[in-house]
């Protein structure tokens, strides 16, 4: 069936004929943030199941208001706000452990741009099939921002810390490179180096966040948190789900040892115990009551929302 363009005072029809209380504030509401990022990223806890499947489209619950599923919408937004901000200090940690690792053990000039410094085809971490080419862009990708050039990428060249370095001594070194380096880059990078330079960081990564005993994070398990820690910032930067989040499951974690214990009902909350081990202990402690405040304050708020949030607090302990 072809969808048609909804006027604001149809779409407020339309939610009313499906059964959901509306105000004087829902024409405007639907104005500033959008119907399909309102209704139809959200509207899921509150629907009837029985009469969606008996009238072929969507009905809501007895009694839910568009300010309950609203109220949804916001507090996913304000814990996308949440997890972005610690999300950024773990991308600050790996570019400056990746780059004094890699530096330690490779300090010739511009080390980075020579294929021997990185993992054979045999060591490497992700498809092997894939070692070639992936080093071939990695090397590539440096030197296009190393030299200025500007090729596909038009922002290439233009960071003058970069230009500094590389008028002022013709070169530039790698932890100056990495400011301009992508959260994806780094993972990338990371899986290009050599396995005791990878287990250097998963110990320098604990010893960076003041984290006391051995590491428990291991090469492949970093490597494995890299990826989803980059999906969940991506999620967060382009206003996507994050509230029924599920991500990997324990059984696709298994490479990250045995050292972290992770919370089970609620995929948020098992990330959250993925990004604590990025994090340190002030900083975990933060996050998790800012979560905690967070669910603690919807929930209270609006029985309909305390619904949808049930996974967070009966993972949190909210009663």
């Amino acid at each position: 069936m072809e969808k048609r363009f909804r006027d604001l005072d149809e779409q407020v029809s339309i939610l009313r004929r499906r059964g959901m209380e509306t105000d004087a504030r829902t024409r405007q509401v639907l104005l500033r943030e959008g119907y399909y990022a309102v209704i139809n990223g959200y509207r899921k806890p509150f629907l009837d199941t029985a009469a969606t499947a008996r009238a072929h489209e969507d009905r809501f619950l007895a009694g839910t208001s568009f300010e309950d599923v609203y109220a949804l919408f916001r507090f996913d937004r304000e814990l996308r706000a949440i997890t972005f901000r610690h999300l950024m200090a773990v991308e600050s940690l790996m570019r400056s452990v990746l780059s004094y690792t890699f530096c330690e053990h490779h300090p010739a000039v511009e080390s980075y741009l020579d294929r021997n410094s990185y993992c054979t085809e045999q060591a490497y971490i992700r498809r092997r099939e894939e070692h070639a080419g992936d080093l071939d862009w990695m090397i590539r990708t440096l030197e296009h921002h190393a030299r200025g050039i500007a090729g596909d990428d038009p922002h290439v060249g233009k960071d003058v810390r970069v230009a500094h370095y590389r008028d002022k001594y013709s070169y530039v070194p790698l932890w100056v490179l990495f400011d301009e380096l992508t959260f994806g880059n780094l993972k990338y990078f990371y899986a290009l180096m050599r396995r005791p330079e990878q287990q250097e960081v998963c110990r320098r990564v604990w010893e960076a966040c003041g984290r006391e005993g051995a590491s428990p994070l291991t090469r492949l398990g970093l490597a494995e948190d890299l990826e989803e820690m980059i999906g969940v910032r991506n999620i967060c930067a382009h206003e996507e789900r994050l509230f029924d989040y599920q991500g990997r499951t324990d059984d696709e974690g298994k490479a990250r040892g045995s050292g972290a214990g992770h919370e089970s009902g609620c995929g948020y909350l098992r990330f959250l115990s993925v990004l604590a081990d990025y994090l340190t202990p002030q900083d975990e402690d933060r996050l998790r009551a800012e979560v905690r405040d967070l669910v603690a304050a919807y929930a209270s708020a609006d029985p309909q929302v305390a619904g949808a949030l049930e996974p967070f607090t009966s993972g949190l302990g909210i009663g």
